[in-house]
């Protein structure tokens, strides 16, 4: 009886001290419906990325995107004005912004974010605020599982990522493996869905470990990988904690190939250093895709910025497409209207390939591409009749 009587205090004063915070948020909503169903001058948007430290073409290849649709009145109305802010890898900076986003009754949608658990945050705010929430690089598989009104996913959930790199691991010959993930919502989950789907294949896992973000230090679990025969080590991490790893790998004479799920950023080749060459990682972007859409924008890319477009520029110059067309499509800022639009609108081919969603806003099927370091550079690597490096 205590007990229950201590569960129900405690669930009370939980509700007392949240409470004023979920009020604030649902009076944020209120304005936001209100501002919005009036005709608007513009449709802002606002984008939480970490440019600074990342250093890719996102930010770029939104404002080209901006640029063309405006140029084009391609929503149809009002034009697109972004507003960028940077919270690097901060938390709090993340929250902060995020609430600045809900707080903001003029705008229609947010476009990130590059980390899953900043994404999961700020997805909670959005969904009480009612502001569309775009995510271009966030996999974890929750998020679009909770019913949510107001969040769309333009690329591939952690579930398909799993999927089809376990498919490409066995291609190259890889019978068994190590598994070692960060701990936070982006690598337990991915390393979970790829550890699913190699046992669905029938493949051994020989060894398996997590680290902290806070303090990562991957000297013994290097030295226990040495007497482990694995034929790849599939790291679920970002950089630059995967720097470090590959960096000390190497170092300490461990020759395992490694297969992981960092991005090619300045920091990552920092972290490294030679040590990068022949590791392995995967991307959804190919710049030399032959598609008459990927080749326009590759043109306009170049012209524009002097340099080719990475697959953070493909995803921002796609999503704002995307968004534009369900604003055309509706002729409304309303985030619901958007929202549905993305939802259900027909396939469509953007720069970086096919878009189709299902009903809870994720991104069907896409290819994946396994690209490997050969001389300090990434080429994209053939799976399927290669050997692996």
């Amino acid at each position: 009886m205590k007990k229950w009587i201590f569960l129900l205090l405690s669930a009370g004063l939980l509700w007392y001290l949240l409470m004023p915070q979920w009020q604030s948020l649902d009076k944020m909503a209120e304005r936001r419906f209100k501002a919005l169903n009036l005709q608007g001058h513009e449709l802002l948007v606002g984008v939480s990325w970490p440019s600074a430290i990342n250093q890719d073409g996102m930010a770029d290849g939104l404002q080209l995107a901006m640029e063309e649709i405006n140029a084009g009145h391609l929503t149809g109305g009002p034009p697109i004005r972004l507003v960028f802010r940077d919270p690097g890898f901060d938390r709090a900076k993340n929250q902060k912004i995020a609430l600045e986003f809900a707080d903001t009754p003029d705008m229609s949608a947010v476009l990130g974010y590059y980390e899953d658990s900043a994404a999961i945050t700020a997805s909670v705010l959005f969904e009480s605020s009612r502001l569309l929430h775009l995510m271009l690089a966030a996999n974890s598989n929750a998020m679009t599982q909770r019913g949510y009104k107001y969040i769309a996913r333009t690329v591939l959930c952690n579930g398909l990522i799993g999927e089809a790199l376990a498919k490409k691991s066995v291609a190259l010959g890889y019978k068994n493996f190590a598994l070692i993930w960060e701990e936070n919502a982006f690598g337990i989950d991915l390393a979970y869905q790829y550890h699913v789907a190699m046992d669905g294949l029938a493949k051994d896992l020989l060894y398996q470990v997590s680290y902290p973000l806070d303090r990562a230090d991957f000297r013994l679990c290097v030295n226990e990988l040495k007497e482990v025969d694995a034929d790849v080590i599939f790291f679920a991490g970002l950089e630059p904690q995967a720097g470090d790893f590959i960096r000390t790998a190497r170092a300490l004479g461990l020759k395992t190939p490694i297969l992981g799920a960092f991005s090619d950023t300045p920091e990552m080749r920092r972290r490294a250093g030679p040590a990068l060459e022949g590791a392995m990682f995967f991307d959804f972007y190919d710049v030399h895709s032959p598609t008459p859409e990927n080749q326009a924008f590759v043109r306009a890319f170049q012209a524009r910025f002097h340099r080719l477009p990475d697959a953070m520029a493909a995803q921002g110059y796609d999503a704002l497409y995307i968004l534009a067309k369900g604003a055309r499509f509706t002729n409304s800022r309303n985030p619901l209207d958007l929202s549905y639009a993305i939802r259900f609108m027909d396939p469509w081919e953007g720069a970086n390939g096919r878009y189709q969603f299902d009903g809870h806003g994720e991104l069907k099927d896409k290819p994946i591409h396994i690209k490997v370091y050969k001389n300090g550079v990434p080429e994209t690597l053939g799976v399927g009749a290669g050997t692996p490096p």
